[in-house]
């Protein structure tokens, strides 16, 4: 009995000592990732907490087991290895990335491994790292040898592959897992694993210096709002016949504030394609290697900052201080600011927090180029609005209710209340608080919704089989002073949000022959027959790089 005692009071102690080095700028870390999976107002959130918090505790079973080695050669080789993988996840702390060694770090250390002469410049923060490390390896080597004295052989150690797995199987599953949620002697080896399994390295995206503007640019703000989920056939702007969109509808009847190019078509049914190549303006005006290009072309950050306007990333779906959709640390250095939210802030308050800080750089002095990318309408649907604003009835209970024949009424009517929560009254606001006088926003979303469309259930978009043409089906609205003047829309042709980077680009002072190498802009619009078939041929082919 004293030894299992003494067995629960060193794990507790290994799992004290390690949460609290996770993240020194956070030091509530580990409790924050508990809470974000767990979103106890979410049901599905209850499974993916448990999941998290089982697979935390099963890291730290691995410090356990080699505590446990007899073999004192084996126990201080092991220490070594957590001294070495420390020292490199504290040094990344203190560089000022909350979550320590991820992925993006591990892709640009072997990019730039040629170059560590450059590591001389951070000196200081080496020696702070090792010192902090050096203090954490002495700590496990005190409570070995006063606290816990039980010791099994080195085959044991076997066991820890099992642990391991199960950390590498759940966030190879579960997308909102990340390895650098985890300890570093844990990630350090799964991340190199993952490096190795689906990665190449990084390179820098080079904007050509002989690319300028020509033109001065007369606008202040240009703002992207790109939403989650938002499938226009289902906005009553578009003709559905419940009023999920009655603010807009009267908005573009009695104002020129508002442009509405109706249901336009995504260039992918899947978040992190969709949202990069709208970031790079991936064009079906050409025929494109998409495995190279997707990783060589500039973004619109670095034509932005190079036609000197302020760069900002407004991140409503990722988590704190976290990087997604195939966005880079180099791309970092052409997003001057970069803002997300922590795990405090509930589902269906994220987008409205973000949207005050984007009302004050719009209000503000100087040039700014501004992407915000919402948590939107994300399935579950249940968990993305306030549900006092619920419209549409009878909805479902819980989001466990999920996609079954049954519950499709209520489930389209719970889409329906997101839509209008995430959408007429969102947009409602930002026509309220953002300076339309010297701004022009577009409005769109990476892809539409699959709901019981099809005979897959499970998946509401990123389908690469019987796909739906709702999944490729996204809104696209303009908002300025003089909107409809400035970009009138033609009934007679077709629209795609990939049309949203060649018209930044004149907006931005480019010439017509930069722009014209990212097709046509919403000014031109596409024929309606043969355009409209090869776009939306092009965004289902663009899925397996998904």
């Amino acid at each position: 009995m004293r030894i299992k005692q003494n067995t629960l009071l060193t794990f507790f102690m290994l799992l004290v000592l390690f949460a609290s080095v996770q993240s020194f700028l956070n030091p509530l870390f580990v409790v924050e990732e508990t809470l974000y999976h767990y979103e106890l107002f979410d049901l599905r959130g209850v499974v993916k907490g448990s999941i998290y918090l089982f697979t935390y505790l099963s890291a730290i079973l691995v410090f356990l087991l080699i505590l446990s080695l007899k073999s004192t050669r084996a126990f201080l080789f092991f220490l070594l290895l957590i001294f070495l993988a420390s020292s490199i996840d504290f040094f990344v702390q203190f560089l000022g990335v909350s979550h320590g060694f991820s992925l993006d770090e591990f892709r640009l250390s072997m990019h730039e491994m040629g170059n560590y002469e450059f590591l001389f410049a951070y000196s200081t923060t080496i020696l702070k790292a090792l010192f902090l490390a050096l203090f954490l390896v002495v700590i496990l080597f005190f409570i070995r040898q006063k606290i816990y004295k039980k010791r099994v052989s080195l085959g044991y150690l076997l066991l820890a592959l099992l642990p391991m797995s199960v950390v590498y199987g759940a966030c190879y599953k579960i997308d909102t897992f990340k390895l650098s949620s985890y300890p570093a002697m844990v990630k350090l080896p799964l991340i190199a694993v993952d490096y190795a399994r689906v990665s190449s390295p990084i390179k820098e995206r080079i904007l050509a210096k002989n690319i300028n503007a020509k033109n001065e640019s007369s606008v202040e703000n240009i703002v992207w709002i790109i939403d989650e989920s938002v499938t226009a056939s289902y906005l009553s702007i578009n003709g559905y016949a419940k009023k999920t969109t009655p603010y807009l509808e009267a908005l573009e009847k009695n104002s020129s504030l508002l442009s509405n190019f109706g249901i336009a078509s995504s260039i992918s049914n899947c978040s992190s394609t969709s949202n990069l190549f709208l970031r790079i303006g991936m064009s079906t005006q050409k025929e494109h290697n998409i495995a190279k290009e997707m990783f060589d072309m500039p973004t619109i950050f670095q034509y932005a900052q190079r036609a000197g306007y302020n760069t900002w990333l407004f991140d409503s779906q990722t988590q704190k201080d976290r990087l997604q959709n195939y966005l880079t640390l180099y791309d970092k250095k052409s997003i001057e600011h970069f803002e997300t939210l922590n795990s405090s802030v509930k589902r269906e308050e994220k987008d409205l927090e973000l949207l005050k800080s984007v009302a004050k750089v719009t209000q503000g002095k100087g040039k700014n180029f501004i992407v915000v990318v919402k948590y939107g309408a994300h399935f579950p649907y249940l968990t993305t609005y306030d549900h006092a604003f619920s419209p549409f009835k009878p909805v479902l209970e819980g989001s466990f209710e999920g996609m079954t024949w049954q519950n499709k009424e209520k489930q389209i009517n719970t889409y329906l209340n997101s839509l209008h929560y995430t959408v007429d009254m969102y947009l409602k606001r930002v026509v309220e608080t953002v300076d339309l006088e010297n701004s022009v926003v577009f409005y769109t979303s990476d892809h539409g919704q699959n709901i019981l469309e099809s005979k897959n259930l499970s998946r509401t978009h990123c389908n690469s089989a019987n796909v739906v043409r709702n999944e490729v089906s996204v809104p696209l609205m303009v908002f300025s002073k003089n909107a409809k003047e400035l970009f009138p829309v033609s009934r007679e042709k077709f629209y795609s949000h990939i049309q949203i980077f060649p018209t930044t680009l004149e907006l931005l002072g480019y010439d017509n022959e930069v722009v014209k190498k990212y097709g046509k802009s919403l000014k031109e619009g596409f024929e309606k027959s043969s355009d409209r078939a090869y776009i939306l041929s092009s965004s289902l082919k663009k899925e397996k790089y998904k």
